[in-house]
C-alpha cells in the first residue's frame, strides 16, 4: 500500500509543481532552467465545431431469409456452404422423397385418365344432341313415338350431366397433380433471393422434419442497428448522414438514418436506430461490429492538436508556455477526439500558449531556448 501512495503522489507531484516555480530572493542568482528548442508553439483558441455522437452497433442484413422444411425425409444433398453468394432460384438442398415422386406419377396417371373420360365424355353429349335434334324433328312430323323421342331426350340429359361430371373430375385431378408438385418442389430447396448463405443448420444425411430450420440466407443489403442515449433523441432525425467504421474489414462509409424506434429500452436507457449502407461491399457480412458517428450540430469548444497532449500514467496535460518562455506541465481533461483535435474540457484557457510540435522535449520547469 506504501508504494503505491508513493507512486500516486510522485505522477501528482509532476502536475502540482508546475507554477510553483521558485522564487529568488534578493541577492540570490536565477534559477538555472534547462533549454528547450525544436518545439512548435500555438496559441490555443476556441472555435465552433461540430459536435457529435459516438457509439457502435451491429451489422446486419435489410433482408434475412430462414428457409426450413416443409416434408419430410432425408437430406440428400446439400449444394452449398456458410459465404456462398447464390442467386435467386439456385438450388441449396435436396431432400429424398420417393413416396412424394411416386404420387407425383399417380397424379400424372389420374390427370390422363380424366382427360380421356372428358374426351369421351364430350363425344357423347355431342352425339347426344344431333340426335335429339334430329328425333326433335322427327317428333314434330310424327314419325316416331312420344316415347321414343321422350328416351333420346332423357338420353341427352344424361350425356350432359357426365360430361359435367368429366369437367369436375378433370379439374379435381389437376388440382391433385398440382398438389403433388408442389410437395415435390418442396424436396427441392431453392435460394428466395440474390445473397448470401449465412447460416446451414442441418448436414447431409440427416432426416428434415417439417418447420425445422434449414439454411439462413441474407440479402447484400446491410444496415446498422444502434442503441443511442435516451437524451440525444430529439437530436436524431431520420435521413441524417453518419459516418460509419467496419474494422474487421477497414472500411470507413457512410450511412443513412432510415429508422428510429421511439421506445426506450428500460434497463440500458436507449433507443434503436437503424442506418442503412450505402457500400455494397461483398466483403460486407451480417454481425460485423460497426463503430457509428452522429453529427449533432454545432458548439464552441477548445481543441488542441493530439500532438500538443501529453501521457503520465492515467493522468493527461499539456506544455503551456508563458511570455518569457518558461514551460509548465499544465493538467488537463480531455473530451472528444476527431480529425486530429483533441477537446478540452478543463486545465487550460483560449489565449494561453501551448507547445503543439516536439512535446516529447519538452520538460516541465524548462525554457524555450529563443525565448525571454
Amino acid at each position: 500500500m506504501a508504494k503505491k501512495i508513493f507512486i500516486g503522489l510522485t505522477i501528482l507531484s509532476i502536475f502540482t509543481m508546475a507554477g510553483c516555480g521558485e522564487k529568488i530572493k534578493p541577492g540570490e542568482s536565477e534559477v538555472i532552467r534547462p533549454q528547450v528548442s525544436g518545439v512548435g508553439i500555438e496559441e490555443a483558441v476556441s472555435s465552433e465545431v461540430t459536435d457529435y455522437y459516438e457509439t457502435s452497433g451491429t451489422l446486419k442484413s435489410v433482408d434475412t431469409v430462414l428457409l426450413s422444411a416443409k416434408i419430410m425425409g432425408e437430406v440428400r444433398e446439400i449444394k452449398v456452404k456458410p459465404g456462398d453468394k447464390v442467386r435467386k432460384g439456385d438450388v441449396l438442398l435436396i431432400i429424398s422423397a420417393p413416396d412424394i415422386n411416386a404420387r407425383v406419377q399417380a397424379a400424372q396417371e389420374a390427370l390422363e385418365e380424366a382427360k380421356q373420360g372428358l374426351d369421351m365424355a364430350g363425344e357423347n353429349k355431342n352425339l347426344m344432341e344431333k340426335t335429339f335434334e334430329r328425333y326433335s324433328k322427327l317428333f314434330n312430323e310424327k314419325a316416331v313415338s312420344e316415347q321414343e323421342f321422350d328416351e333420346i331426350k332423357a338420353r341427352r340429359e344424361v350425356a350432359a350431366l357426365e360430361y359435367e361430371r368429366s369437367k369436375k373430375a378433370l379439374n379435381r385431378a389437376e388440382a391433385g397433380l398440382n398438389e403433388a408438385q408442389a410437395y415435390r418442389d418442396y424436396s427441392i430447396i431453392k435460394s428466395p433471393l440474390d445473397g448470401t448463405v449465412a447460416e446451414k443448420r442441418i448436414e447431409a444425411g440427416n432426416m428434415a422434419v417439417p418447420g425445422a430450420p434449414l439454411i439462413l440466407v441474407e440479402s447484400p443489403s446491410y444496415r446498422v442497428e444502434t442503441p443511442v442515449d435516451e437524451t440525444l433523441l430529439p437530436l436524431i432525425e431520420t435521413g441524417a448522414s453518419v459516418a460509419v467504421s467496419i474494422d474487421a474489414i477497414n472500411m470507413d462509409t457512410t450511412g443513412r438514418v432510415t429508422e428510429i424506434v421511439r421506445q426506450t429500452d428500460p434497463l440500458t436507457r436507449t433507443f434503436m436506430v437503424k442506418i442503412s449502407i450505402n457500400d455494397t461491399s461483398k466483403s460486407l457480412q451480417g454481425g460485423f461490429y460497426a463503430k457509428v458517428t452522429f453529427p449533432l450540430g454545432k458548439k464552441t469548444a477548445l481543441s488542441v492538436p493530439e500532438g500538443a497532449i501529453v501521457t503520465k500514467g492515467e493522468l493527461k496535460g499539456v506544455y503551456t508556455v508563458n511570455q518569457q518562455g518558461i514551460i509548465t506541465l499544465r493538467l488537463v481533461k480531455t473530451g472528444k477526439q476527431h480529425d486530429g483535435m483533441v477537446e478540452i474540457l478543463t486545465g487550460l484557457s483560449s489565449g494561453e500558449r501551448i507547445i503543439v510540435k516536439g512535446a516529447d522535449r519538452a520538460v516541465d520547469g524548462g525554457k524555450i531556448a529563443d525565448e525571454g
